[in-house]
């Protein structure tokens, strides 16, 4: 199977709908403490998107910068109240000179990056010495995931061991391309149960809402569906109500440019 890229410019108006005021993002905090730690002056996000964790930086410095492939996306980072650098670029070319970071990272983004591999080399070196790199994301190949996206939707999962590297990946791209202290811990616990219909308001459930879903065709996302509203269907027989559950930690790799 053949790695799959999402065109984010179609889904760039509607993708903050992922990030509910409900919500609470230990990933986030994780970051804040992060760059806390290091002291951070000059961050960098790649695969910045509509910079809501870029935002969240500002408390501990006004020198953010975002890196997006998406245009669209561009656009939407530039309604974030904190006053945001932001440049179009890929992963695997990062458009900044050498040692210009005391921090790097992605959230949710380096299934998208296509060479993580690359991506790596490249954070290390516009890190400056002393600086960090900052993975997280979930491991659909570790085993742990209990998403019900995957049971219900054709192709997801095996699309998402394609697309994803693993934890072992990760952890040895970063020591090949220099880093040191490499380490990783879970940060958040993704745990959300949704019982009988309440499954058709999950944020998470929309089509633009997740590269997982929106990479499907309108046929196959449309079919997923009907499975789900199928099995909703059953349970009535007897009174009870079928539970979906999303149950998955989220993970932050870090490795110390030395």
């Amino acid at each position: 199977m053949q790695t799959q890229y999402l065109n984010y410019d179609q889904i760039a108006a509607e993708y903050n709908q992922r990030y509910p005021t409900s919500q609470a993002w230990e990933r986030g905090q994780a970051l804040l403490e992060l760059a806390r730690k290091l002291k951070a002056k000059n961050i960098l996000e790649v695969g910045s998107g509509t910079g809501f964790w870029l935002n969240l930086l500002h408390q501990v410095t006004p020198h953010l910068y975002g890196m997006d492939f998406s245009a669209g996306m561009i656009e939407q980072a530039r309604n974030q109240p904190a006053p945001l650098k932001l440049t179009q670029g890929t992963a695997v070319q990062i458009p900044y000179q050498n040692e210009t970071f005391d921090l790097i990272y992605c959230v949710d983004a380096i299934h998208h990056f296509g060479d993580h591999r690359a991506f790596i080399t490249e954070a290390f070196r516009v890190l400056k010495p002393g600086g960090a790199l900052a993975v997280i994301g979930h491991d659909p190949h570790s085993g742990e995931s209990n998403w019900y996206i995957y049971d219900y939707f054709d192709t997801v999962y095996e699309t998402d061991l394609v697309r994803y590297p693993s934890s072992g990946m990760v952890k040895n791209s970063m020591k090949h391309s220099g880093f040191v202290d490499v380490e990783y811990h879970d940060v958040e616990h993704i745990l959300n149960i949704h019982v009988g219909e309440g499954v058709l308001n999950d944020p998470f459930i929309k089509h633009s809402a997740t590269s997982q879903l929106a990479l499907l065709s309108d046929k196959t996302y449309s079919a997923g569906i009907e499975k789900i509203k199928a099995d909703l269907k059953k349970p009535q027989l007897n009174n009870k109500q079928v539970i979906f559950k999303s149950d998955f930690w989220v993970k932050m790799f870090t490795g110390i440019k030395p």
